[in-house]
Parts: structure tokens; C-alpha cells; sequence
């Protein structure tokens, strides 16, 4: 699998400056990059990455430096994870990928999640708190499932059909990561459902921002050092209400 292999041509200057931007933990600098208006569906995702030097548009699928550049500033300028396709795809490049763009998604990816360790790291009891953590949660983890994102306008039990914690696929698949509590952990317990499910994703894409340092340029690696300390912290503070019922025992 390619990842973010190939340079783009002419794309070097915005993309550099966006990386740049960022590792300064400059918003107003990075948000200006490119004048895109704010992202409200997953269709911005191409116009920025144009912006940014891609010839072909956003992609997923096989990323160059402008797409990983275009995902970074969804994240940091719109807290938008949700229009991210495919977290598996990120979490991949964050690990392995090398180059501005690659760099510019870790510096955004690590911004968010240090910005928001204060809220997770500690017990979760009171379901208002797990329900707004998980809103934001989904603004700055790429691929967010929707489910996630939609909880902070509307109540789970009027999410539409197929969107609800008990029977979004993503949220399945999230319960089905490396430390998540299996598929069927609390069916019918709602938000705790999902934050269940958000906490394994934040858990891999912590783990993908510590296994790709070394591909991380060296001027990138001290703020991204000094961010996960702060996550990793968060990360072993993570305790969610028990939720009991049918697969509800962790």
C-alpha cells in the first residue's frame, strides 16, 4: 500500500506552509492556507486538496501529500472528522507515512487530542458530559464515525434509523478495535455505547501517533513527543460508567 509516497507537483509551497503553520500551532496562519469555506459535508475534501496542489482531487484511497494536508485542515480549522472517510486509512498514514503532508496530519491529529485529554482522561459518570465529549471527540479524529458527530444536536434515541449507538456499523466496528469491548458491549445502554466506541479509536490513533514518530520529520518529532505525553497520560485515566443489560458487561 502506498502512503503519501508520491509528491504532488506545485503543491510543496501551501502544503509546507500549512505543516509549517501548524507546527508553530498557528490557527489563523493554517486556516488561511487556502480560502475554502468551512466544511459542512464531505465534498470540501476535494476542493481543498486541489487548493493545496493535488491533480487529481482528494483520495482516500491512495493519499498524496495535499489529501493528508486537506484532512489536516478539516480537523484543525473545522473539528470535522466525521467528513473524513475511512479512519483505518489515516490511522495507516499516521504510522507509516512520510513527507509535509503527513507531518501537517500528525500536528493536527496530536493538536486535537491534547486539547481534549483533560476531558477524557478521568471517570465519565454524568451521560450530558459523555454525550458532548463524544460530539468533540468526532471533530478531531479522522474517519469519526457520524453517529458520534450527530449525538451533540440530537438525542440517541431519536438518531435516524441505522445511525443509532446500537445499530451504526461504525460504531460496531469501532467496539471491534484492538482495546474495545467487543461488538455487542452495551446494547441498548446508548451514549455509553458510543463512547465505548469512540475511546477504541482515540486509543488506535494514539497509538498510531507514537508508532509514526520516527516517520516524522525531525523538527516535527519534539512537539509531537511533547503532545503525547500529554495524551498518553489522558489515555491511561480513561474510565467509562459500567453499563449493564444484554452485552453490556465490558
Amino acid at each position: 500500500m502506498l502512503l503519501l509516497a508520491l509528491g504532488v507537483v506545485g503543491c510543496r509551497s501551501k502544503v509546507g506552509t500549512l505543516r509549517d503553520a501548524l507546527l508553530e500551532d498557528d490557527a489563523a496562519r493554517a486556516a488561511s492556507v487556502v480560502d475554502v469555506p468551512t466544511c459542512t459535508d464531505a465534498g470540501c475534501l476535494d476542493p481543498i486538496a486541489r487548493k493545496l496542489g493535488a491533480r487529481h482531487g482528494f483520495d482516500s484511497n491512495d493519499p498524496d501529500q495535499a489529501s493528508a494536508g486537506a484532512v489536516a485542515l478539516v480537523l484543525m480549522r473545522d473539528r470535522r472528522g466525521d467528513l473524513v472517510p475511512d479512519a483505518d486509512r489515516w490511522i495507516a498514514a499516521l504510522t507509516q507515512a512520510r513527507g509535509l503532508g503527513a507531518d501537517a496530519l500528525r500536528l493536527a491529529v496530536a493538536r486535537g487530542m491534547a486539547e481534549l485529554a483533560p476531558r477524557i482522561g478521568k471517570r465519565l459518570d454524568d451521560e450530558a458530559e459523555a454525550t458532548k465529549l463524544v460530539h468533540d471527540l468526532a471533530g478531531v479524529l479522522p474517519g469519526a464515525c457520524a453517529t458520534y458527530a450527530m449525538m451533540g444536536g440530537t438525542p440517541v434515541e431519536r438518531l435516524p434509523a441505522g445511525k443509532g449507538p446500537d445499530t451504526a456499523m461504525c460504531v460496531q466496528l469501532d467496539l471491534e478495535r484492538k482495546d474495545g469491548p467487543g461488538a455487542r458491549f452495551g446494547v441498548g445502554s446508548g451514549v455509553w455505547r458510543a463512547a465505548a466506541g469512540i475511546v477504541a479509536l482515540w486509543k488506535d490513533e494514539a497509538r498510531a501517533l507514537r508508532g509514526g514518530l520516527e516517520a516524522g520529520d525531525e523538527v516535527v518529532r519534539p512537539v509531537l513527543e511533547k503532545r503525547l505525553a500529554v495524551i498518553e497520560a489522558a489515555t491511561a485515566k480513561i474510565e467509562l460508567k459500567k453499563v449493564e443489560g444484554a452485552g453490556g458487561v465490558p
